[in-house]
């Protein structure tokens, strides 16, 4: 009668020991669902932020980059045409005008000027909405000669030059192509969140979810993965935004300017109306008016050429240095 007894309790300790391993199984399949879950919303929540960076910072850009073809067009161009028809002006160093500050302002910069307004017109008779987003944000990101390059007709802006062309940042903006920019939306990401490699991002780690509901300690392994992805992503989001402040800041400064301008070279006009274009003849208010139309033109030249990004696509911060001249000639003497 013992053995049954013994065999009896056996059983009975065997069966609660399985119940508290299926109830451990159960515990730990329960955590590493929530695990998995949390982990994956946590995902989803970055990507949708990261999205929205980007398409209000892409917004942003194309934007700028319209704006700067616009003013290289007319207001530049109006200047060119204008101070060409003056007499007697010395287009180096101070540009003849007496006490005035010098301008570092002399023929070469004019026949730019002159070159790339006639390209920007070209490129906006052409419909500048043509050349893409990608396009637009690398106008607004370089803008000048690098972009133009030294082609005749606007049709530069559509294939891009320089390093606008291999900028993974810029093919991001415009869509993740991989044609426009080499390594696409996967390279655009690794270079605003200064990632060396990060194929998670490109995958989005949604392939280890599945996986993830095995146990506990996939669920953790991916757990630490989307954590560093996440991580990642809040750093490409971060430099979106400090790009997007920094191409906001150049949009009011630019308009800020160019409407300025506009007023300056209505009286330039009107001078050479009714005095002529010998500029020995004007009077010290004339040669001031011009003396500021050479300075407008050599402030917005500036800020239409400085680049907002580095080669590399990430934020260029030293170009709020020429920021500041331009908000400099904006504040009343």
């Amino acid at each position: 009668m013992v053995l049954p007894v013994i065999l009896g309790a056996a059983a009975v300790g065997a069966g609660a020991f399985g119940l508290k391993q299926g109830l451990d199984a159960n515990s730990s399949n329960s955590s590493a669902k929530k695990i998995q879950g949390e982990a994956q919303a946590a995902l989803e929540t970055a990507e949708r932020e990261l999205q929205n960076a980007r398409q209000t910072t892409g917004a942003t850009l194309e934007k700028l980059g319209q704006l700067k073809l616009r003013v290289w067009h007319s207001h530049l161009g109006r200047f060119v045409t204008l101070y060409s028809k003056l007499k007697g002006v010395e287009l180096s160093g101070g540009a003849g005008l007496g006490s005035k500050d010098p301008l570092e302002f002399g023929s070469n910069d004019l026949l730019e000027m002159k070159d790339l307004s006639l390209k920007a017109g070209e490129v906006i008779v052409g419909g500048a909405g043509a050349a893409g987003a990608g396009a637009l944000a690398g106008m607004a990101s370089y803008g000048g000669a690098m972009m133009f390059g030294t082609a005749s007709t606007g049709t530069a802006i559509g294939s891009l030059t320089g390093a606008a062309a291999t900028n993974a940042t810029l093919a991001w903006f415009g869509g993740g192509s991989l044609a426009a920019g080499g390594l696409g939306m996967a390279g655009g990401m690794a270079v605003l969140g200064g990632i060396v490699a990060g194929p998670v991002l490109a995958v989005g780690g949604i392939a280890m979810a599945a996986k993830a509901q095995k146990n506990l300690a996939e669920a953790l392994s991916y757990e630490a993965e989307v954590e560093k992805t996440v991580e990642e992503m809040e750093k490409a989001i971060a430099v979106l935004r400090a790009i997007d402040k920094t191409a906001a800041l150049f949009d009011k400064v630019i308009r800020r300017l160019s409407e300025s301008m506009a007023s300056v070279l209505n009286e330039l006009e009107d001078i050479i109306i009714s005095a002529g274009n010998n500029y020995d003849a004007y009077n010290s208010s004339q040669k001031s008016v011009v003396y500021l139309s050479v300075q407008f033109a050599g402030v917005l030249k500036q800020l239409l050429e400085t680049p907002i990004l580095t080669p590399e696509g990430a934020l260029d911060k030293t170009c709020t240095n020429t920021l500041q001249q331009g908000v400099f000639l904006l504040e009343p003497a």
